[in-house]
Order: C-alpha cells, then sequence, then structure tokens
C-alpha cells in the first residue's frame, strides 16, 4: 500500500498517530481490530491486508479506545462498552470494550472519502449514469423527498451528502447519531444524539430530536440513518410542510425497502395500514445503491406506492415516467 502525501486527507493531526497511520493509505475503506494482536486492513476493491498491530496489550487497545471516545465526548467504560464515534470529520469508529459481551477491545473504523462529491462528481466516477444525475438534480429541485437504500458500506451516505450539496444554501437540519453530514454550509444545522451519563440521566434520542427540529423552521430535514421509532415523527413532518427531505435504510435491495419500513413501523406501535398511508405519502422516491462488478453505484431507483390490496410497495421508476 503506498501512503497518502497528506494533501486532501481531512484533519488527520486530530486522530491518535496509530489511527492516522493505519487510515492513511490509499484505497483504505476499512480498519479492523479483533484485539491488541489482530489488525487488518480492508481496501476499496475488496480486499483484506493483515496489518502490524500498535499494540502491545489488550491493557493497551482498552486505552487507546476509550481516548477515541474521550476525543468525541463519548463514554466508554464496563458500564457502558459500545460506542459510536466521529472523528477527523471523515473516520466513523465503533468500539466494544472488553467486558462481559466480549473477551477482546473490538474497534471498526470505518473511512469516507475526505473529498467531498458532489452529484457531477459522482456522474463522472461512473456511480450513476446521466439520466440518474439528471433524475436526481431534479428531485432536489422539485423538493421530493427520498430514501436511500443499500447495505453497509454501499455509498449510502456518499450520495446523501452528494443531494444535500445541491441545496446547502438552504437551512437543513440534520440529525445523526454520529456526525458525518458535516461541512455542508454555514446554514447547514447538525444535531448529535447523546446517550446517559454514568447516572443514566440525559439521553437525547433520535426521536425526541426530530421533533425538535420541526420547531427550527427548517427547509429540509435530514435523518442520517433510520433504525427505529424516529421514522414516524420523520414521517409525519413529511406529510406536513417539510418536503425535500430524506434518510437511509439499510436494506439489500429495493423489494425489501417496505418491509423494513412496516417493521420499524409495527416497532413503533403502528398498524400495517397506517405507516403504508404515511410512507407512501410522504416519500417519492426511494435510491438503491450497491455494488456492481466490485464498484459503489446507483443500482435502481424506485418508488413507493400500494397494490391494489393496500400493501406498501416501490415499483421501478419508469413506470412513472
Amino acid at each position: 500500500m503506498n501512503s497518502v502525501d497528506g494533501t486532501g486527507t481531512g484533519t488527520l493531526d486530530q486522530l491518535p498517530s496509530w489511527l492516522a497511520e493505519l487510515t492513511g493509505y490509499v484505497g483504505v475503506t476499512d480498519v479492523l481490530v479483533n484485539g491488541y494482536d489482530n489488525v487488518s486492513v480492508q481496501l476499496a476493491d475488496g480486499s483484506s491486508i493483515q496489518a502490524f498491530s500498535p499494540f502491545r496489550s489488550e491493557g493497551e487497545l482498552a486505552l487507546a479506545a476509550q481516548d477515541i471516545a474521550a476525543r468525541a465526548g463519548r463514554r466508554l467504560d464496563l458500564a457502558s462498552p459500545f460506542a459510536d464515534i466521529s472523528l477527523a470529520d471523515h473516520i466513523r469508529v465503533h468500539a466494544v470494550l472488553a467486558s462481559g459481551c466480549s473477551a477482546k477491545t473490538l474497534l471498526s473504523v470505518r473511512v469516507h472519502q475526505p473529498q467531498r462529491l458532489g452529484l457531477q462528481e459522482l456522474f463522472e466516477r461512473q456511480f450513476m449514469s446521466e439520466a440518474e444525475l439528471l433524475l436526481l438534480k431534479q428531485l432536489v429541485i422539485d423538493r421530493e423527498s427520498f430514501i436511500i437504500s443499500g447495505a453497509t458500506g454501499a455509498g449510502k451516505t456518499t450520495l446523501l451528502r452528494a443531494l444535500l450539496a445541491e441545496c446547502s444554501n438552504e437551512r437543513i437540519i440534520i440529525i445523526e447519531d454520529v456526525a458525518e453530514l458535516t461541512g455542508l454550509g454555514a446554514k447547514v444545522v447538525n444535531l448529535q444524539s447523546r446517550g446517559a451519563n454514568v447516572e443514566g440521566r440525559g439521553e437525547i434520542g433520535l426521536q425526541q430530536l426530530v421533533s425538535q427540529a420541526l420547531r427550527m423552521k427548517p427547509d429540509r430535514i435530514v435523518l442520517g440513518e433510520v433504525r427505529s421509532a424516529e421514522l414516524v415523527p420523520m414521517l409525519q413532518a413529511l406529510n406536513t410542510g417539510h418536503r425535500g427531505s430524506g434518510t437511509t435504510l439499510h436494506a439489500n435491495s429495493l423489494v425489501d425497502v417496505p418491509n423494513r419500513i412496516l417493521a420499524i413501523g409495527r416497532a413503533a406501535g403502528l398498524d400495517a395500514w397506517v405507516i403504508s398511508e404515511l410512507a407512501q405519502s410522504a416519500v417519492r422516491a426511494v435510491i438503491q445503491v450497491g455494488f456492481i462488478e466490485g464498484r459503489r453505484q446507483i443500482v435502481e431507483i424506485g418508488r413507493l406506492s400500494k397494490t391494489k390490496q393496500g400493501w406498501l410497495q416501490v415499483e421501478p421508476w419508469a413506470n412513472h415516467g
């Protein structure tokens, strides 16, 4: 692997030296630490390389994990052994401290592109076709709400950032568990959830932040990723005038998106008919991203609709013109 020269790599000086070294190579997308003596690096082509471990013991690795959490103002201890952490504006770390659930300290590091790619740049990198580029630009202009779906690492956040860059002169309220959609402009407001303190108090979840965002005079509301009950106030917001908003969702294909939405709605206490009505009327486009021949790109674009029997479905966009 060839080391980068430091140009355009983001603020690596904010990182611990060992993490800056492991993430500072061309093509690195992930660094996986499975205990102090097992460190691997994954590259953009999907290959994995065993790396030299910078740690001499499990204790040293645990201290390094807690240092990362402290830099981001996150708690990581035996009472709260998990943490999601954002560093240097393009590094995301999930940490598991050695505890009752794991004999080793585990780190999963995701490295995002430090350069900010717009829709045009993604098109030039073959992330999308020219027709898809024009469609996405028109969705932004027409203030149509959207869901970006895909598997982990498929490019959901990359595409979401590019879409938001098209309207960064507007007041966009961005809500995330871990701050990744930063640096988009002076009018953009970033809100981040917060875990409970050592006394079990002070937790602020995504659902509460969505409700608060509605009172902040947003032009658009963006939920970095929807996993649970925060979907309900988000869909309600989209149905009450906050058009042009968006979120991402884990789903393996467009066909899986309705089931994911219904499952989240049921977990929030809504029946299938109610969540289907909310989703179908709130969201226009569903954009599936994934890997084709080893390259991240848009797989398909569809639209939420309902079958004659009232079931939520996604139809190919071409059926709607």
